[in-house]
């Protein structure tokens, strides 16, 4: 990732994390809501966040939260675990107006007769290990949610008629060649990768390398009815994504969509804080990525209204069982 850029968002992070360690105790929470508009504002450190909670999806960190809430004395068990942990239970502080919860979580932690003792333990508890979490993992891929996010609006923006083209040009080899684009993004971005390693299972079309022995894999997918790419190929799409994850044992991947139709493609599934929809399965958590570079010919208020193609996360759980 860009050095400068990296930086700035460090720097950003940095000051407002010393605004929350010096606060006291009646400031605490309205400082927390300050700084959770901030970055839950922010495409990184919010794709940075998407990351860690699909990380931990299988430890259920929300109910854990909810024990603690309940008086019981929880750690995490991971760095990722205990991360989400933080965001989660500070998270809780910002949005609830109850004053005393600091301090009906400190008594269960550390009993003091001080207000200030219990708002320390806070910190060193939760904010501690979710700003330590977030700050490592901002210049390495677990930034990934970012950088696909940005490589949307650079094909939408700017490159839609070309990557048209290449597709058209050879249908065939459409899909490598919009693979190819991605592989070409992410490495100007400065991600390091091995293009289609092999796995048990076939060939995904990214598997990034990362410190220590975690990957990001993303597959990429045309979304093209006329072409024989419609609803039943996304869904399959959806699968091999899964089964990718499962053989490199990674928590989570992602499918990038090229849409090459009028059609809308939507995806019923949970609503979450996250950029893009997303789906669980057995503790795998699948991002979609819709890239539209249709060609319209009229602008959008003389459109009329678009027709979708719904793909229920039912559907996409079938497709895993069967």
């Amino acid at each position: 990732m860009q050095d400068a850029f990296v930086h700035a968002i460090r720097y950003k992070l940095q000051k407002r994390v010393r605004r929350l360690n010096s606060a006291d105790y009646q400031d605490f929470p309205m400082l927390l809501r300050v700084f959770f508009h901030f970055f839950d504002s922010s495409p990184i450190l919010s794709g940075v966040r998407d990351e860690l909670l699909a990380r931990v999806v299988e430890q259920d960190v929300p109910a854990t939260v909810d024990r603690i809430l309940k008086g019981e004395t929880l750690f995490g068990s991971s760095e990722s675990e205990s991360a989400a942990m933080g965001y989660h239970l500070l998270k809780k502080i910002a949005d609830q107006s109850d004053e005393d919860m600091i301090f009906k979580i400190g008594t269960k932690y550390r009993p003091s007769t001080k207000r200030n003792d219990y708002l320390e333990l806070v910190r060193d508890v939760f904010l501690e290990p979710f700003y330590e979490y977030v700050d490592e993992h901002l210049d390495d891929q677990q930034a990934i949610l970012y950088f696909l996010r940005r490589y949307k609006h650079h094909c939408e923006w700017f490159h839609a008629e070309r990557l048209r083209q290449a597709v058209r040009h050879d249908t065939h080899k459409g899909e490598k060649t919009l693979a190819l684009d991605l592989y070409e993004y992410l490495h100007d971005q400065g991600i390091d990768f091995h293009i289609e390693p092999h796995s048990t299972s076939g060939i995904p079309d990214f598997v990034a390398d990362q410190i220590g022995k975690e990957r990001v894999i993303a597959d990429t997918k045309l979304f093209w009815p006329e072409s024989s790419k419609g609803k039943c190929y996304i869904i399959s799409g959806f699968n091999q994504a899964y089964i990718y994850a499962c053989d490199y044992n990674e928590p989570c991947a992602y499918l990038v969509i090229f849409k090459m139709c009028h059609e809308g493609l939507n995806f019923l599934v949970p609503s979450t804080q996250a950029s893009f929809p997303s789906v669980t399965v057995n503790s795998k958590t699948i991002f979609f990525i819709v890239v539209d570079i249709f060609e319209y010919g009229t602008s959008a208020n003389k459109r009329g209204p678009l027709k979708s193609v719904d793909i229920s996360e039912r559907e996409l759980v079938q497709s895993v069982e069967t």
